[in-house]
């Protein structure tokens, strides 16, 4: 057999002691590992400091201390710790058998299972407020993002600021005001505010008129819907001696504590508001809300809708049951839908509300698909338990020292959640969308 010369031989053993070019593996697992279980890293997560762990075996770390610090040396983590991928493919191909046991260990164990989605359920929610660490989709949001939010603040300011000063004072608003003292311009403001069909016959209005003579010469008013509509009017203007509330700032005027509450109410939890409406002021705000949002008629005449608003009969088993599948699925779309239906007298709020409406659309959906990814509809009906506890712990509350509060106070809150929580729930939609986008990746 021939031999090979001394150098050669150097050289093959060279070789096969260098792990570099060896072609079989010299790396044993306790190179790889964790310093917490001192087991096999199973999806190595590495922190701020340089060390990394099993992520369950930091989860249950967390868990357990609630501290966001490396476990062997305390140095705090910032942001929310990532899995090492080009760390966990290398161990996965050298270690593939070992892996795949301890995988199939902690999928047993429920503690770490629960330790995971605890510790998977903070991280997400702290990913919207983690300092910027440099990355470019950060930076891209912190910069043209908060620039476009600033601006849509400037013009809410704005159109706030020339709403307070066109608008009457709510002291001067005919709902505050005797009938007696009313001018001739005011019963005419009135008059008009009940449709476009009423200005036909704002000159020739009496309190004093029975629907005998609107019919007759010199008024010939031939439609008995409109006579109707006229006489309804006077009577609740008789009654209560004040011109009834017609549009949202008259409403506010009358009703400031309760205009506040449905507000925030529609917003944080439009279901429980809604049902509020039903037990507690069901035949004046709840059935004209039902009746506008699930008519009887689509696309019927004027006619057909003075009568919806004025015969407010009890909604037919059809109304119902639309009504309760988008109050189940979709309860911002009822909001949408009536804030439409006022687009002509208040054309610039109900635009706020409507997008409003969508953004929170958006903001449901996204937290549905988390509780659904995360294999959490267990947790739904406490969810909702702790949700309703919440709300009307509030609303005790708020009904509690509603007195103290001054009228500037309400103005304000009232103000702030119709106009500038629009702006809010965009940067809130745009911070789930980069949530999500931060999941998939």
């Amino acid at each position: 057999m021939e031999q090979l010369p001394q150098n050669d031989l150097n050289t093959e053993s060279h070789r096969e002691d260098d792990p570099v070019t060896s072609t079989s593996p010299q790396i044993s697992v306790s190179e790889f590992s964790c310093h917490c279980c001192y087991d096999i890293l199973v999806n190595p997560t590495t922190l701020n400091c340089g060390h990394s762990f099993c992520r369950h075996c930091l989860a249950l770390w967390w868990a357990s201390s609630k501290k966001t610090e490396c476990p062997e040396c305390r140095d705090k983590w910032e942001g929310f710790p990532k899995v090492n991928i080009l760390l966990r493919d290398a161990i996965e191909k050298l270690f593939p058998d070992a892996i795949r046991m301890r995988v199939e260990d902690i999928q047993q164990n429920n503690d770490i299972i629960q330790s995971l989605a605890a510790f998977q359920k903070y991280g997400s929610d702290q990913i919207p407020f983690a300092p910027h660490t440099g990355r470019a989709p950060q930076q891209r949001g912190g910069g043209f993002f908060s620039g476009v939010l600033t601006a849509l603040t400037g013009v809410a300011v704005v159109l706030l600021v020339y709403h307070w000063s066109s608008k009457e004072s709510e002291h001067d608003l005919l709902v505050h005001k005797a009938v007696a003292r009313w001018t001739a311009e005011e019963v005419v403001l009135w008059l008009e505010q009940l449709g476009p069909w009423a200005s036909l016959y704002r000159d020739r209005l009496l309190l004093t008129l029975t629907e005998e003579d609107f019919s007759r010469a010199p008024y010939s008013i031939e439609n008995s819907i409109h006579r109707r509509a006229i006489l309804m009017e006077l009577e609740q203007v008789k009654a209560l001696g004040v011109k009834p509330p017609q549009n949202l700032w008259e409403y506010k005027a009358v009703n400031p504590g309760r205009s506040l509450f449905l507000l925030y109410a529609l917003k944080s939890s439009p279901r429980l508001g809604l049902l509020y409406l039903y037990l507690f002021d069901y035949t004046d705000t709840f059935l004209p809300f039902i009746h506008t949002i699930c008519p009887l008629q689509e696309g019927g005449s004027s006619e057909d809708i003075i009568t919806r608003l004025l015969d407010l009969r009890e909604p037919t088993w059809k109304q119902w049951r639309e009504f309760l599948v988008k109050y189940s699925f979709l309860p911002y779309q009822l909001i949408a839908e009536f804030a439409w239906d006022w687009l002509e007298v208040h054309y610039w709020t109900s635009r706020f509300l409507i997008v409003n409406a969508m953004l929170l659309s958006v903001l449901e959906l996204f937290s549905f698909w988390r509780i659904w990814s995360r294999s959490e509809l267990k947790t739904v009906p406490q969810r909702m338990w702790s949700h309703f506890w919440k709300v009307s712990t509030q609303g005790l509350f708020v009904a509690m020292f509603w007195p103290l509060i001054p009228q500037f106070v309400c103005n304000c809150l009232f103000y702030w959640a119709l106009y500038f929580n629009p702006i809010i729930n965009i940067d809130l939609v745009v911070k789930e969308v980069r949530r999500l986008e931060t999941q998939v990746l």
